[in-house]
């Protein structure tokens, strides 16, 4: 990517959950500003400012989730510009704003407790905790929606054509119980007709029994065999990316499910 450019992302998010017997569908637009900054002249990060321009919820169709839902956008409003150092594997590293983060806090945390003084009491104590450890505050950040995705193959070298690399991740399971799930990822690489690098990645859960045990003490089911897998496509042109198909599917069981696929393109 050119240093200083502006690149302007839109990404279509489309899915599934179900907890229970409770099924909710839901539709997300976003619109990404991506500006690369250069090499961290101290360490061997790779420095990105992303900044959130647009957030559309087009569509949540459980209705007990919508105040939550509300809480949450305005808690993530304060991350709507990140300046973030990227290591290479795709992982933030460094945060070089905080000050800027921790001032829009003082006004979401006015707002949350005029708004919702008792529902928001816990989500304020814990994002209260969380901002005074940065790397808790970037295991969290991590996984939104277009970092997540946009940083998942960052770093890959070019391979042979038709070989496969593999590697392992470790992402966080999609229920909000905080156990963290390790991936055993194979990426590829193939040119196209157009002269574009086409990169292919997919990944399943690596069997690990804590793990396993912990899933099954969340759903309250001891005999569940939960499943967790990515898969993702992405298009570049000289490591620029164009494109990025990208699903995330994760099954507790019979009773929890969720389902993501998420449609990025550059804005040409």
């Amino acid at each position: 990517m050119e240093i200083g450019k502006e690149y302007l992302y839109n990404t279509a998010i489309t899915g599934k959950t179900k907890v229970h017997s409770l099924d909710s569908n839901y539709k997300i637009n976003i619109k990404t500003s991506v500006i690369y900054k250069g090499k961290d002249p101290d360490e061997d990060y790779h420095i990105f400012e992303i900044t959130e321009t647009d957030y559309v919820l087009e569509m949540y169709e459980d209705p007990l989730i919508v105040q939550i839902t509300e809480m949450t956008n305005k808690v993530c409003s304060i991350y709507s510009t990140l300046e973030v150092g990227i290591n290479k594997k795709g992982e933030i590293a460094k945060i070089y704003n905080g000050d800027m983060i921790r001032e829009k806090w003082k006004g979401v945390k006015e707002w949350l407790t005029n708004a919702h003084p008792i529902e928001a009491y816990e989500i304020i104590r814990a994002k209260e905790y969380e901002l005074t450890d940065e790397e808790m505050e970037i295991k969290s950040i991590r996984y939104i929606h277009f970092i997540y995705q946009f940083f998942y193959i960052f770093g890959k070298e070019p391979m042979q054509e038709g070989s496969k690399s593999y590697l392992k991740r470790e992402d966080m399971d999609r229920f909000g119980a905080g156990i963290v799930i390790p991936i055993n990822l194979s990426v590829s690489e193939r040119q196209t007709e157009q002269g574009f690098d086409e990169w292919n990645a997919e990944g399943k859960m690596i069997r690990d029994e804590k793990m396993i045990r912990r899933l099954r003490e969340f759903a309250k089911d001891n005999f569940m065999h939960p499943e967790y897998q990515v898969k993702g496509k992405y298009l570049y042109d000289n490591r620029i990316l164009l494109k990025s198909d990208f699903t995330i599917t994760e099954k507790l069981g019979e009773f929890f499910y969720y389902h993501c696929y998420m449609d990025t393109h550059l804005e040409l």
